[in-house]
C-alpha cells in the first residue's frame, strides 16, 4: 500500500484553519463540519487530510469561498479547494454533501463546536458521519466507522432512526433514484464486521437486515421490477 501524498492535519491545525476562515469572512454564516474532520475534532482519530464542510444556502457558500480565496485557496476539482502554500484542503458543498441533501436529520443533533469570528461551526453527530461514510465504499471510511464504534460515543437506536427516516425521504422524493440508505448502511457495517469481528452488535445487524429488505422491496416496486422472493 502506497503512502498518501497528502499531509494530514491535527485537531489543533483544524482549529487554526477554522479561526483563519472565520476572521476572513465578511458576513456571519453557519457551517457544518463532517467526515474525518469531525472525528478529529472529537479526538476519535488523530488527524485527517481535509476538512469537509457544507452550508445551507448559496449566499453562505459564496461568502465561504470568497474567504477561502482570500486565504490563498484555489478550486482544484469538484468540491475541493487547496491552499497551494500551506497544502491545506477543504471540500465545500451547499445544501447537501455529495449524494445526500442536508436533511433536518443531519442538522437536528449537530453540536456547536464554537464561533470563529463570523463563522458558527457545527459538528455532525457520529451517527450522521457513519451514514455519510457508509455510502462511499472506501476502505478508509469503513475504518473511520469502526473507530466511531470503538469510541463508544454512538446511539444505535438513533442511527437506525436516522437511516430509516432519510431512506423514506429519498424514496418519496426521488423514487428509484433515491439513496437506499438502510441498505448502504447494512453493507458498510457487514464489511466493518468482517474486518473487526463482533464490533457491530449482531442483534442490530439482524434488525437492520430486516428493515433493509423491507425498503428494498419498496425500491424494486418504484423501479418497476418484481420484488424478489426472499424466502426461496
Amino acid at each position: 500500500m502506497g503512502l498518501s501524498p497528502y499531509k494530514k492535519r491535527s485537531r489543533g491545525e483544524i482549529f487554526s484553519l477554522l479561526e483563519n476562515i472565520g476572521a476572513t469572512l465578511n458576513q456571519r454564516i453557519k457551517v457544518y463540519v463532517l467526515g474525518g474532520a469531525a472525528l478529529t475534532l472529537r479526538d476519535i482519530k488523530s488527524s485527517t487530510v481535509d476538512i469537509d464542510i457544507t452550508v445551507e444556502d448559496q449566499g453562505s457558500y459564496e461568502a465561504l469561498i470568497s474567504a477561502l480565496e482570500r486565504l490563498g485557496f484555489v478550486h482544484e476539482s469538484g468540491l475541493r479547494f487547496r491552499n497551494i502554500v500551506t497544502d491545506e484542503y477543504v471540500d465545500v458543498d451547499v445544501g447537501k454533501f455529495i449524494r445526500l441533501p442536508l436533511y433536518p436529520e443531519f442538522k437536528q443533533d449537530a453540536q456547536l463546536l464554537g464561533v470563529f469570528g463570523n463563522m458558527e461551526v457545527m459538528l455532525f453527530s457520529n451517527e450522521s458521519v457513519i451514514l455519510l461514510k457508509s455510502i462511499t465504499g472506501r476502505e478508509r471510511d469503513l475504518e473511520d466507522i469502526a473507530a466511531i464504534i470503538k469510541s463508544g460515543d454512538l446511539s444505535w437506536e438513533r442511527l437506525m432512526q436516522k437511516a430509516v427516516s432519510i431512506t423514506e425521504k429519498e424514496l418519496a422524493e426521488k423514487g428509484a433514484k433515491g439513496v437506499l440508505l438502510v441498505f448502504e448502511l447494512l453493507v458498510a457495517l457487514d464489511r466493518v464486521n468482517e474486518e473487526h469481528p463482533g464490533l457491530v452488535p449482531g442483534d442490530f445487524l439482524d434488525r437492520l437486515e430486516r428493515v433493509a429488505e423491507e425498503y428494498y422491496r419498496v425500491w424494486t416496486r418504484l423501479a418497476g421490477r418484481t420484488p424478489p422472493n426472499l424466502s426461496e
